[in-house]
């Protein structure tokens, strides 16, 4: 396979180089070291009683609003896509839809996904569209590692994504233009206001590119708005609106060949992509009801219409396919908190009942050779109806035993129902329900006050979805599945001092009965099926490392290693598609005279087992390094009262400064046009360049 650029060796050097440098301030942190407990986290379903981050049992990281603006990225995925136990992929190949799961998991099937508590999982396959949600709008963003069923319910094997939105408590406004390669063009804009006991905050934005390469291009709009009224006596009530609108050209794979000889080619989906429109609306209530319990409780809709087009390979033999989908979500969680002092310590007890229920209405056209991307609404060629349902109770306590020990212990019982309706042809019907129950437990240990220990333990579970059980007859479809079951052990130390923090985890997870997709052909399914393919392991190790240099230059630097494999079966030893086994991330961030500021930042992806190579047999997808820079310039207008006209920046940035040649997902699939199996890849972009100005206010 095709690999430009530093391979290794760069982003090896420049993580050591972080590391001497930054690490002896953190490990070497005395008892009077200044240690940051500013930083809280959400500890139980809803955003209620948080707590500081050394007091949770787990690997938790939490990227505020200033780290947001300072990143430059577009959308959650490239805000994240450094962090430690990252699985990024582009399944489509436009750079803008790619799904992230954590610690081994891939696919975008692991994480549970909460906007002001709200899961926006798609309820047909537990995708979850990050690129849907408006980064303007978002305050702050929690990554809590490993299985968290026993808060978040299933579907969350890897772990939870939490985005809090912002709010209009404090005034602000903010306008934004940017362009570059590719006609690539953005404007965004943001207001912020407190009127009494009323608040209120917008947003909008508008993404446009022509993409690179061709039918890569598309455009996006987004827009926020969330408003909330002071009740009185703490208590907040609550609307938040979210609103996105996507339209992109899907390129697809090449083959091997095909990638080696132009990776920026495209000769056969010239015509395939999605036209989606996705919006929320959630009312949510915060705030003390009386005999010192509290009350925390959202209630949501969530609706979306997309219409997907897919031609391919195959469009001159078999023509295309349409999809046209129109669904909707409701769901709601309702959360009691109370505090309990005793001579033994304090209790943070939390309990409640989730509920959600979800169904998509999708209609679908076959399009003739001759035109694939035409076809005929009067005649559809299939009309079904998938849809899931879930009811959760949970409870959790929070013990402190001490200034120094703190236990948490909790408990999920959940009931997950698919159901799935097709009508045209009439040839499958079917629900299930699956049942489960869900530990969590967990200690944290003060060491001292600047180092932190803790350990855990967890459950996950995910169960099969309508798609996974009928929705594809012939084509992978399995009404045998049964749930995925995860099981995990977590050790980590926290390390916080005058210079900058440290964090490092452990973690060993054991999953039964794992879903995939067997692509042997049988007489039942020529075209192979989902599986329980029996057991995996994951065990990996993770590194963060963030602090001071020097004056005014901070650095950071994170590494993860990971080692899935199979545990049982045909496939004992071998290495779970699409998870590498060493990812590494450094940068620096040095503050310049006059205003201006520099950011370079380098990720390493190790090699990777293609998709549908659970055997390991064919050749892995290479690794690739990609550096980026980033150079900013900002200026206070005015002085004094006339500070109040606000703050004007300027930007220049570089993504991938060396053009490194890479592609992030390989699949190892049926080729239609030579009738044998062949390796895929997708490709990455090139270099390219941005630049932009900024007001704020």
């Amino acid at each position: 396979m095709r690999r430009l650029g530093s391979g290794f060796l760069f982003p090896s050097c420049l993580v050591f180089f972080c590391w001497a440098v930054v690490c002896p301030p953190f490990v070497a942190a005395d008892n009077d070291a200044k240690v940051d407990e500013r930083v809280l986290v959400t500890a139980t379903r809803l955003d209620d009683k948080n707590v500081p981050v050394s007091d949770v049992a787990a690997h938790v990281t939490v990227i505020d609003r200033e780290q947001i603006e300072a990143s430059g990225a577009r959308n959650l995925q490239d805000l994240m896509s450094e962090l430690t136990g990252v699985v990024l992929i582009d399944q489509v190949g436009n750079d803008v839809q790619k799904s992230l799961d954590l610690r081994g998991f891939s696919g975008g099937k692991g994480v549970a996904v909460f906007v002001d508590g709200t899961r926006i999982n798609d309820s047909r396959n537990n995708l979850a569209s990050l690129e849907t949600v408006p980064l303007d709008a978002v305050e702050r963003v929690e990554v809590t590692r490993g299985p968290s069923a026993a808060l978040a319910g299933g579907g969350s094997e890897a772990g939870v994504i939490r985005v809090i939105t912002r709010r209009g408590t404090q005034p602000a406004a903010s306008v934004s233009a940017s362009g570059g390669t590719f006609n690539t063009a953005r404007l965004d804009a943001t207001y912020g206001g407190n009127f009494g006991h009323y608040d209120l905050f917008v947003s909008g934005a508008y993404d446009t590119t022509d993409g690179f390469r061709p039918n890569s291009g598309g455009d996006q709009k987004r827009f926020n708005a969330s408003g909330g009224v002071d009740l009185g006596g703490g208590r907040r009530l609550g609307l938040v609106v979210l609103s996105s609108s996507l339209d992109y050209g899907a390129p697809g794979a090449l083959t091997l060949a095909e990638f080696e000889a132009n990776p920026w080619q495209n000769s056969y989906n010239l015509l395939d992509g999605s036209d989606v429109v996705e919006r929320q609306a959630s009312l949510t209530f915060q705030g003390p009801v009386g005999d010192g319990f509290s009350l925390a409780a959202t209630l949501s809709y969530r609706s979306g219409v997309a219409q997907t087009l897919s031609t391919g390979r195959a469009a001159a033999t078999y023509g295309g396919f349409l999809l046209d989908g129109d669904g909707g979500t409701w769901s709601g969680v309702a959360q009691a908190a109370h505090e309990i002092g005793s001579a033994y310590g304090s209790h943070l007890l939390a309990f409640g009942l989730e509920a959600s229920d979800g169904s998509t209405d999708s209609v679908g056209y076959f399009t003739s050779p001759a035109d694939p991307g035409s076809y005929d609404p009067s005649a559809p060629s299939s009309r079904n109806d998938a849809g899931a349902g879930s009811v959760g109770l949970f409870a959790q306590d929070t013990w402190t035993i001490s200034p120094r020990w703190g236990v948490t212990m909790g408990l999920r019982s959940d009931r997950n129902r698919a159901r799935y309706s097709e009508t045209v042809p009439a040839t499958t019907n079917g629900s299930k329900a699956f049942s489960e129950i869900s530990l969590h437990a967990g200690a944290t240990m003060h060491a001292s006050a600047a180092v932190d220990l803790y350990a855990s333990y967890g459950d996950g579970f995910l169960p099969p979805t309508p798609e996974q059980l009928y929705a594809f007859p012939f084509f992978g479809s399995n009404p045998e599945l049964e749930p995925e079951d995860a099981r995990a052990y977590e050790f980590g130390l926290r390390s916080r001092g005058r210079l900058g923090s440290l964090d490092a985890a452990f973690f060993w997870t054991d999953t039964a009965k794992e879903i995939v997709y067997d692509p042997t052909p049988t007489t039942t399914d020529p075209f192979g099926r989902n599986v329980n393919a029996g057991t995996t392991r994951r065990l990996g190790v993770e590194l963060s490392a963030r602090g001071r240099l020097g004056r005014g230059v901070s650095g950071f630097t994170n590494v993860t290693y990971t080692d899935s494999t199979f545990t049982n079966g045909a496939d004992d030893g071998d290495q779970v598609p699409l998870v590498p086994n060493w990812r590494l991330a450094a940068g620096i961030d040095a503050s310049l005279p006059r205003g201006f500021a520099v950011r370079a930042d380098a990720l390493y992806v190790g090699a990777q087992v293609l998709d549908n190579d659970p055997s390991n047999s064919q050749q892995r997808l290479a690794a690739y390094t990609v550096v980026n820079l980033r150079l900013g310039w900002e200026r206070t207008l005015g002085s004094g009262a006339d500070s109040r006209r606000g703050t004007l920046g300027l930007f220049v940035a570089a993504e991938n400064v060396f053009d490194e040649v890479y592609a992030t997902r390989g699949i190892y699939a049926f080729e239609f046009s030579t009738f044998t199996p062949a390796d895929f890849v997708t490709p990455a972009p090139g270099r390219r360049y941005l630049a932009g100005l900024t007001w704020r206010m």
